[in-house]
C-alpha cells in the first residue's frame, strides 16, 4: 500500500477528461482522412470523366492541347537520363518495386496490400480505357513530336501516370511528415517525363491522375487504412497505418 502511494505521489496524474480529449482527437484525425478519400476518389473520378468526354466528344487535339505539349516535349535531349530514371516507377516493374520497398521497410501489411491494388487496378484499368477511347500516342496526331521513347499501342490514359498517382494517393497520409513532400511531388514528375518523352498528350495524363486518385482512394478505403501506428521502416517518429 505505502509502494503504492508513494508510485502515485511520484508521478502526475493527467486529468479525468484527458482521455476523452485524446479519445476525440483521435476520431477527429480518421474522420479527415475518410474525408480526403472521398475527395480523392470523386475528384479522381472527375478529372477522368472530364477528359474522357473532351477526348471521346472533339476527337481532335486542341491548340492550347498541343502548344502545352510542345512546350515540355521540346526541351532539350540531354535532359532524358535525367528524367527516365524517376518516370519507371509508373511502369509495371518500377511500381512493384516501390510495393516491396513499402512492405520491406515498414512490415505493415494493409499498407502494403493497399498499394499494390491501387497501382495494380490502376495499370489494368488504364489498358481497358486504351481500348474504349482509342487515342492514339502524339507522334500519330501531331506533327514534330521529339520521341525519346518509342511507345507503342494507345495513348489515353497515361498507365504510368495512373499507377503514379495511384501509389501517391495511398501513401502520402501514410507517411511521416518529413516524406510527404517526395511522395506527393513523384506523381507530378513521371506524367510530366511522359509528356516529355513524346508518349502521351496532357490530357492523357490528365485522365490518368484520375484514375490514379480514384483508384488509390478506394484502396485506402478497402485497407481500412487511417490510424497512427509505430514503425522501424522509415526513419521517423511514427508512421500511419492499418486500423
Amino acid at each position: 500500500m505505502r509502494g503504492a502511494a508513494l508510485s502515485r505521489a511520484g508521478h502526475k496524474t493527467a486529468p479525468p477528461w484527458w482521455d476523452s480529449v485524446r479519445t476525440m482527437a483521435g476520431i477527429s484525425a480518421v474522420k479527415c482522412l475518410h474525408v480526403g478519400e472521398a475527395v480523392s476518389a470523386l475528384g479522381g473520378a472527375a478529372l477522368l470523366a472530364g477528359s474522357w468526354v473532351v477526348v471521346a466528344v472533339t476527337n481532335h487535339v486542341s491548340e492550347p492541347e498541343a502548344r502545352l505539349f510542345h512546350a515540355v516535349n521540346d526541351l532539350p535531349a540531354s535532359w532524358w537520363p535525367i528524367v527516365w530514371t524517376p518516370m519507371q516507377a509508373g511502369s509495371f516493374l518500377g511500381s512493384l518495386a516501390i510495393v516491396g520497398i513499402v512492405g520491406a521497410r515498414t512490415h505493415q501489411l494493409r499498407l502494403t496490400l493497399a498499394a499494390l491494388l491501387g497501382e495494380q487496378t490502376a495499370f489494368w484499368t488504364a489498358k481497358l480505357i486504351k481500348l474504349f477511347v482509342a487515342r492514339g500516342r502524339p507522334s500519330s496526331i501531331l506533327t514534330d513530336v521529339n520521341l525519346h521513347e518509342h511507345a507503342s499501342g494507345l495513348g489515353y490514359v497515361s498507365g504510368h501516370t495512373a499507377v503514379a498517382f495511384a501509389l501517391a494517393t495511398v501513401l502520402s497520409t501514410s507517411v511521416p511528415p518529413e516524406w510527404r513532400v517526395l511522395v506527393v511531388t513523384f506523381p507530378y514528375v513521371v506524367a510530366l517525363g511522359r509528356l516529355y518523352a513524346g508518349a502521351h498528350m496532357p490530357l492523357d495524363l490528365v485522365g490518368g491522375a484520375g484514375l490514379g486518385l480514384l483508384c488509390g482512394a478506394l484502396a485506402r478505403r478497402l485497407a481500412r487504412l487511417g490510424r497512427l501506428l509505430p514503425t522501424s521502416g522509415f526513419p521517423s517518429r511514427g508512421l500511419v497505418g492499418a486500423q
